[in-house]
C-alpha cells in the first residue's frame, strides 16, 4: 500500500552535488520531513546513479521521490515520481505502481486526476517566491477546494516562510513543499522543526 504522504515536504537541486548539500541536508532530516523530491536539474556529466544511493543511505524511512523521470523513479528504493504537466502523467497501460504526484496551479478535475493514479498534488505557487518563478499565484479558495475533494494528499508550495505558514496549514493542507524557506534557513534544523509545529496544528 502506498504512504500517505503529509507534512514537510523537502525539494533539492541535485546539480549542486550531493557533497554540497549533505551536511544541511543531515539537518533538515534531523528536523523531521515527510518526503523529498529530486528536482529535475541535474548536472551534464553527474552520476544520477550514485546521487541517488548517496541520498538513500542517508534518507532512511522517507520517501524519495523523482521530478519528470520515470525511469529514474523505477529504480529500487525510489518511492515514487513527481510530475510538472498533467499531460505528463502515465497512461493508464503503465505499469508504475509507485507514489505519482503532480504540480496543480488552479482548479482542476480533482476526481479524474485520482482516477489517472495521482496520489498526491502539489500547489505551485501560493506566494511570488525566487524559487519558482514558472508559476502563476494560487487562490487560497481552490487549495480549500482541493482539500475538500480530492482524495489524497493535498501539498502548497512557492514562498512558503515561517511568518505565513500559519496561514496556509488554515486551508488544511496535507503538508507545504519547499525549497529556499529550508535551504537557506540559518539554523536548518531549527527552522524544520518550527514548520512541523506549525502544520501539524489543528
Amino acid at each position: 500500500m502506498k504512504p500517505k504522504l503529509k507534512g514537510v515536504y523537502l525539494v533539492l537541486d541535485p546539480a549542486e552535488g550531493f557533497d554540497a548539500l549533505e551536511n544541511r541536508l543531515l539537518h533538515i532530516l534531523s528536523g523531521g520531513i515527510g518526503a523529498i523530491q529530486v528536482w529535475d536539474h541535474w548536472h551534464p556529466d553527474q552520476d544520477r546513479h550514485e546521487f541517488l544511493y548517496r541520498l538513500q543511505a542517508v534518507c532512511g524511512q522517507v520517501p524519495i521521490l523523482i521530478n519528470n523521470n520515470l525511469e529514474l523513479a523505477s529504480l529500487p528504493g525510489i518511492q515514487g515520481v513527481h510530475f510538472d504537466r498533467e499531460e505528463d502523467l502515465p497512461s493508464p497501460e503503465c505499469t508504475f505502481k509507485k507514489i505519482i504526484g503532480l504540480t496543480v496551479g488552479a482548479h482542476a478535475d480533482w476526481v479524474t486526476l485520482r482516477k489517472k493514479g495521482v496520489d498526491y498534488i502539489s500547489f505551485c505557487a501560493m506566494y511570488p517566491s525566487s524559487s519558482v518563478d514558472t508559476c502563476a499565484l494560487v487562490s487560497p479558495d481552490v487549495v480549500r477546494e482541493a482539500c475538500q475533494h480530492f482524495d489524497g494528499s493535498v501539498f502548497a508550495s512557492g514562498g512558503i516562510n515561517l511568518e505565513n505558514a500559519g496561514e496556509i496549514a488554515s486551508i488544511g493542507v496535507s503538508g507545504v513543499a519547499l525549497i529556499s524557506a529550508l535551504w537557506k534557513a540559518e539554523n536548518p534544523l531549527d527552522t524544520t522543526l518550527k514548520f512541523n509545529q506549525i502544520i501539524s496544528k489543528p
